[in-house]
């Protein structure tokens, strides 16, 4: 029966999303390379990313492989601009996120990063969505998607973490389990 919950710990455990803030301590602003960030993290689906930055001084585009390798946003997918913004990462393929401030992409305030097409049960799925694939636009009824092109986030409807509340229920459970075994 320990084994039993041992596993499933472990299942829940890894089944969480990660909230992953831009830059870390550093946040969202010049001298730090964010495509070395982005290179050391393994993004899945339901992970959200946190941008803070000086509002002032920075803001957030969403946009195209085009519009990054241009360091532009004529047809950016999101713009984030409250300097404290949240995006849950909801479709696979690829983000691209830069700073349209004049000058700032282009000294490096710029990442990317790619989500694979998650496996098929059973086996692997190889059918991985072309680069230039753009998220899909939000269903109807939801108030934030990646793919949303001219939406205004907010960290209360675009935020979440990796608080479950199972995990504060599994701790109780396993000591109740352990002494009904003693008795």
């Amino acid at each position: 029966m320990m084994v039993l919950l041992v596993v499933m710990m472990a299942t829940l455990g890894s089944t969480m999303a990660v909230v992953y803030q831009v830059g870390d301590s550093v946040g969202w602003t010049f001298n730090y390379n964010y495509e070395q960030w982005a290179s050391s993290k393994n993004f899945q689906l339901g992970d959200v990313l946190v941008f803070n930055y000086n509002p002032q001084l920075h803001n957030v585009r969403q946009v195209n492989k085009t519009s990054f390798d241009s360091c532009t946003d004529h047809d950016p997918v999101a713009s984030f601009y409250t300097g404290s913004d949240s995006l849950t990462l909801m479709t696979p393929g690829d983000y691209y996120f830069l700073c349209d401030i004049p000058g700032h992409c282009a000294s490096g305030l710029k990442f990317h990063f790619k989500i694979a097409m998650p496996a098929t049960p059973g086996g692997t799925n190889t059918n991985t969505p072309p680069e230039s694939t753009t998220p899909p636009p939000a269903p109807k009824g939801f108030s934030y998607f990646p793919g949303s092109a001219g939406i205004t986030p907010t960290r209360s409807n675009a935020y979440s973490s990796k608080w479950l509340p199972m995990s504060m229920l599994l701790p109780l459970f396993l000591a109740s389990s352990m002494l009904l075994c003693m008795v």
